[in-house]
């Protein structure tokens, strides 16, 4: 028997009343068999797992076993040559007792605190004003996204120059008569340097995001709430949000994990200075590698990071109910 199948839908009634269709499997105008019923729905779900299999394999080889190799790593002492040294949990324990360790936290959680919501503030703002399609809109959302476009190097490479002694934002501060500013070499300053640099790069790519999701929203519900006299607060608050809160969610989670992982900027600005007041657990980690050579201290950091990260987005998950209108 060769051919194609043809699915036949009948529906079944009870009572009078029509309930769900019944599915008929004809092949060649013959019922088909429950054996290449069954061959189909396997070969059905195959194909689905087939597409999920690429996203399943980089998630296993850049980030599930990264993370158990990392707390392995973090049961030992090694200088990244030579024997490695069991010491157990006591790289975990030294972390409880290292004052920079807890202050690059504190300095994590202070950024993950200002730049998400910020974030979330600055680039649904822009969205919003250039949701419009127009010939002058469209060379706004260029500008406003021409950041992304460039490599965090590059952005982190121009910042430091204008926040040099003699730089332009000290140029504009004396031409306003104020007194200049060190910036970048002042304990304070420079973390909110890092945070200004961080928004400037990222506020463009989630515009675009939120205008997507502004442009998914129903006309029809905005002229709607106009009719029953809505201000433009009143549909942004009871239209606008509540309907963007799928995206909502994927900018927070999205900005969550890209403050966590800050790194480039931080290389290029400060290099975690002045005095380590912008380096975060993720730089933290770099350091402890990368110059003092404890790999073994640095991969128990990384896991603790990756734990933070798993626990964060699954108490938001649960918060915002996994974006759920």
């Amino acid at each position: 028997m060769s051919g194609f199948c043809t699915v036949y839908y009948a529906f079944s009634t009870k009572n009078g009343v029509f309930t769900k269709p019944a599915k008929s499997y004809w092949f060649h105008g013959g019922p088909m068999k429950r054996k290449t019923v069954k061959s189909l729905k396997m070969l059905e779900a195959f194909t689905g797992y087939g597409f999920v299999l690429p996203d399943f394999l980089g998630l296993l080889v850049f980030l599930i076993i990264p993370a158990f190799l990392g707390l392995y790593l973090g049961l030992y002492e090694w200088p990244g040559v030579g024997s490695m040294h069991y010491v157990g949990l006591e790289n975990f324990r030294k972390m409880v007792e290292d004052p920079l360790f807890l202050k690059s936290l504190t300095t994590t959680f202070k950024l993950i605190a200002l730049f998400v919501p910020l974030n979330f503030f600055l680039s649904l703002s822009l969205a919003l004003l250039v949701q419009r399609s127009s010939k002058s809109v469209g060379l706004f959302r260029t500008i406003y996204f021409a950041p992304v476009a460039i490599s965090a190097v590059s952005v982190g490479l121009i910042w430091k120059f204008m926040c040099q002694p003699k730089g332009i934002i000290n140029a504009l501060l004396i031409s306003m008569g104020m007194r200049p500013q060190p910036l970048l070499g002042s304990t304070s300053q420079a973390f909110y340097v890092l945070l200004s640099t961080l928004l400037y790069q990222s506020a463009g790519y989630y515009m675009v995001i939120f205008i997507a999701g502004l442009n998914d929203i129903p006309q029809e519900l905005y002229e709607a709430a106009k009719v029953d006299g809505a201000t433009w607060l009143q549909r942004l608050r009871f239209v606008t949000l509540p309907l963007l809160k799928p995206v909502s969610f994927f900018v927070f989670i999205m900005s969550l994990l890209g403050a966590f992982q800050t790194f480039d900027q931080i290389q290029i600005l400060t290099g975690g200075g002045p005095f380590y007041a912008t380096t975060t657990t993720v730089f933290y980690a770099y350091l402890m590698a990368f110059q003092f050579y404890r790999f073994g201290y640095a991969s128990a950091i990384n896991f603790i990071i990756f734990i933070l990260q798993l626990l964060i987005s699954l108490i938001m998950f649960k918060v915002m109910r996994g974006g759920k209108v």
